[in-house]
């Protein structure tokens, strides 16, 4: 079993009221959600990470992304999410 960090976190109480329902709804212990949760954010955030450094090495290589090009990455983006307009991505 691996080592364990204690920490003391506050919580919006809707937020503590969601964590709470969701680890009941699950039969499992709040940590356990939670460390979930992180390891999913973190993944994502590294992804997202290093898809940001991609985009500035290949602007650094081959010049800044033009209208065009982030048109349709941005209509691949809401393709991909589901979105059909970008009101939608940004309350997403």
């Amino acid at each position: 079993m691996s080592e364990k960090a204690k920490l003391s976190i506050s919580l919006e109480e809707e937020l503590g009221a969601r964590l709470r329902a969701v680890a009941a709804q699950r039969q499992e212990q709040i940590s356990t959600v939670v460390t979930h949760a992180l390891v999913d954010y973190f993944t994502n955030e590294e992804r997202r990470l290093d898809g940001l450094a991609a985009m500035a090495e290949y602007q650094h290589e081959y010049g800044a992304f033009t209208t065009e090009e982030r048109r349709a990455a941005s209509e691949r983006v809401d393709e991909l999410m589901g979105w059909t307009a970008t009101s939608e991505r940004q309350s997403a």
